[in-house]
Formats: C-alpha cells, structure tokens, sequence
C-alpha cells in the first residue's frame, strides 16, 4: 500500500542525539562571531564529537530493528530532524549498503532523514538542503529547498505523527507547526494523531500545547521518557 496516510512521520529533536551520548551545546561566546564564522566551528565541533568514544547510537540501531521487526503491512516510517548531527541518516546508509543491498524495505517509505535546519555533514553540494540555520536565527532567514519542501508535502497528507525531544521553542522550529497549521482545515494534518516523548515534563507540555494550538483537531498523547527508557519501556503509546 503506497499511501501517505499509512505512514509514520517521526520528528527527531535534540532528545535522540542526547539519547547517543551527543549533548553537545553551541558555547556562548561563539553566538558573538560572525554567523558565516559561527556556522563552520559548529559544523567541525559536531562532527569531531560524533566521532567521540562516548557516543553510542545502539538507541538507534534498535529502533530500526524494531520497526523492521514489529512494522505492519502496509504501513511505513518516514524520518526527518531539526538536529544537526547526522547520526541517524548515517545508520541509514550503513543498514542500505550491509543489510538493504540497496533496496528500501517495505516498512520504510525514504532512506533519506530530512534535516529541516541543516546538518554538519560534509556533502559535495548542497543545492537541495536545507540550509544551516542557527537556533537564534528568526524564522525569515529560512529559505526554500528541495529536501524540506519535498518532505513538508509529504506530511500534510499524513496522520500519524511521532515527535521525540523536540519543544517547538525556538522561532526556526515554530516555523514547521505554522506552516502546518495554514492547511490544517483542508488537509489530512488537521486531524492527524501525535505522540510526544520528551522526559522534561515542561517541554513536553510546552510541545503539547505548541502542536495544539497550530492543530486544533489533533489528537495528541504525551510520554514523559527519555527515548531509551521509552523503548525499554515498550514503546508505549506507540
């Protein structure tokens, strides 16, 4: 069945890299470069910390050996981020490459993670990407690309949504739920269902209501976990 309604969207926030072991935060004296200047020491500091021995991404190979496992007919997930690290989408390549011998399974409906304000990735171009976006940045500095707008369509026609660590607080992440809210009234998205992990009770609320007020007639259930305990947990809500 190849239909966005049968499709798990997962949003991944700063909770799934904190989840590796990857906690690392933007010094403050840094916010005082300039932005082109601030951009690259950023982009090396994530990528020299992914590479640190602390860093574990078992939260993430069991994710997707679970969805494999336990996905039903039919339905299928789909993965975007606000973070910049690449952790996720470099398992991705891996399991393509060893286990998928190229091919997407049938639980899963794009290999490609969605980084909706850029990664730290080194890449040969980056004419279709999202563009680096500082947490500070307002949300008219966004710019169009490919990627986003590729995978924005794609979530309008879903209904089944999962958001882990993610608060929704600053003005680049508001963004998406403003955008969503726009065709809310004439689009799947509007009565879409929404599942919030995020082991702060108070950005959990905050995300909650953040979700509520863009989606009016979303459904919305809530898990104050971190995502390794979730899963250890069993996933509930899930």
């Amino acid at each position: 069945m190849d239909s966005k309604n049968e499709t798990t969207i997962w949003l991944f926030g700063r909770g799934l890299s904190c989840s590796c072991g990857l906690s690392w935060t933007v010094p403050a004296d840094w916010k005082n470069l300039p932005r082109d200047g601030q951009i690259e020491r950023i982009k090396y500091a994530i990528r020299t910390e992914m590479g640190a021995s602390n860093v574990d991404i078992s939260c993430i190979q069991r994710l997707l050996d679970d969805l494999a496992a336990k996905t039903s007919n039919g339905r299928r997930h789909r993965f975007g981020t606000t973070n910049w690290d690449y952790l996720l989408q470099r398992e991705m390549l891996t399991r393509s490459i060893v286990d998928w011998d190229g091919k997407l399974p049938t639980w899963l409906a794009n290999s490609h993670v969605t980084h909706f304000n850029g990664t730290a990735e080194e890449l040969e171009t980056n004419k279709n990407r999202s563009p680096f976006l500082l947490e500070e940045d307002a949300f008219d500095v966004r710019t169009w690309s490919a990627e986003a707008d590729s995978f924005f369509n794609f979530m309008i026609w879903a209904r089944r949504f999962v958001v882990v660590g993610m608060s929704f607080e600053c003005d680049t992440d508001r963004f998406l739920l403003q955008a969503l809210g726009k065709v809310e009234d004439d689009l799947p998205i509007g009565e879409s269902s929404w599942l919030i992990i995020n082991p702060d009770a108070g950005a959990l609320k905050k995300s909650c209501q953040a979700i509520q007020e863009h989606l009016p007639h979303a459904t919305i259930k809530s898990v104050c976990s971190g995502f390794s305990d979730w899963q250890d947990d069993g996933y509930p809500g899930l």
